[in-house]
């Protein structure tokens, strides 16, 4: 009786310890996998806060030359008139 009983006591110990141990590896592995998530979002929102930077400039860039574009022809208009009258 007392060779089973130790028997019984040493199985426990050994599946408490394996538990124990699948425990603690689930739990290093979820702070991993955490860790590695938030390193991928911090990422990802600088790569899109960097398009987003690049396309407003894209979009300034291209306000401002048509700007000048309004600005160059009005001008060309302007010089085109100032040209008849010196020509008369």
């Amino acid at each position: 009786m007392r060779r089973k009983e130790q028997d019984r006591l040493a199985r426990m110990d050994a599946d408490y310890q394996k538990r124990k141990e699948l425990a603690e590896f689930s739990k290093r592995r979820e702070e991993r996998l955490k860790a590695a998530e938030e390193r991928t979002a911090k990422k990802r929102l600088k790569r899109q806060k960097k398009k987003e930077r690049k396309k407003e400039k894209k979009m300034k860039l291209s306000a401002e030359g048509e700007e000048n574009k309004k600005e160059e022809s009005s001008d060309d208009e302007g010089d085109s008139e100032n040209d008849e009258a010196a020509a008369q």
